[in-house]
């Protein structure tokens, strides 16, 4: 079980005084990674944690707390399948302080052990069959490993469970969701979030807080 350093709260505050005041992000967290000695973990939960109040404020407005039963949603298939995989493996995994669910787990583009694997997939399918959704479109990164092979998983996956839907690779799956003008996305990707054009919606922390009702580590505790 991960536990952070008693130096991340202060890590936390000066980080986020530093990020308000339009320092380059990546320099600030070398700085402050530096000076309170935090681990490689700890510096990634700073990257992907801690948000400006401007930044908040967009993302909250965005943010949808619950996934509408019919609708379309079109989901960032490794954002969500990593995020999920990093709790079932016990890494640390963290609502930051724009309310989204993150992991720091740093696996960019690696790939998760079968065993794990396919108990996301299971996870994730079940959560489909409970809301129904008129249609699902899955958007994997091309160049992951084995990201083809796990594009026909889910399209088998799908149709087993009567869900109208289809999982694909693409080079950049980022460009597709944020050009979706119907339904909602699924995704805590920052990036996307910041330039999506229908609701977002948390899927792998509505997953996990359905099947698990974990005590996460909250960011958002920091600004009070």
């Amino acid at each position: 079980m991960f536990s952070l350093s008693r130096n991340f709260e202060p890590a936390i505050a000066d980080y986020l005084y530093l990020l308000e005041k339009g320092y380059p992000q990546k320099s600030i967290l070398k700085m402050v990674g530096d000076r309170y000695q935090l681990v490689s973990k700890e510096r990634s939960m700073l990257y992907r944690g801690v948000v400006t109040g401007a930044d908040r404020d967009l993302r909250k407005a965005k943010k949808t707390e619950k996934l509408p039963s019919g609708a379309k949603i079109t989901v960032d298939g490794y954002n969500v399948i990593r995020t999920m995989g990093s709790y079932l493996l016990g890494k640390p995994v963290f609502i930051a302080m724009d309310g989204f669910l993150r992991d720091a787990a740093e696996m960019h583009r690696s790939t998760l052990q079968k065993k794990i694997l396919d108990r996301t997939l299971e996870l994730l399918i079940a959560y489909f069959g409970s809301v129904r959704p008129a249609e699902v479109v899955i958007y994997l990164d091309a160049p992951v490993s084995k990201s083809g092979k796990l594009a026909v998983r889910l399209n088998e996956l799908l149709e087993q469970n009567a869900l109208t839907g289809n999982a694909l690779t693409a080079r950049s799956p980022d460009h597709h969701l944020k050009a979706v003008s119907q339904g909602v996305v699924c995704t805590a990707d920052s990036a996307v979030i910041d330039a999506a054009q229908v609701p977002v919606f948390d899927l792998a922390k509505g997953i996990l807080d359905s099947s698990f009702h974990p005590d996460f580590i909250c960011f958002t505790e920091y600004l009070k």
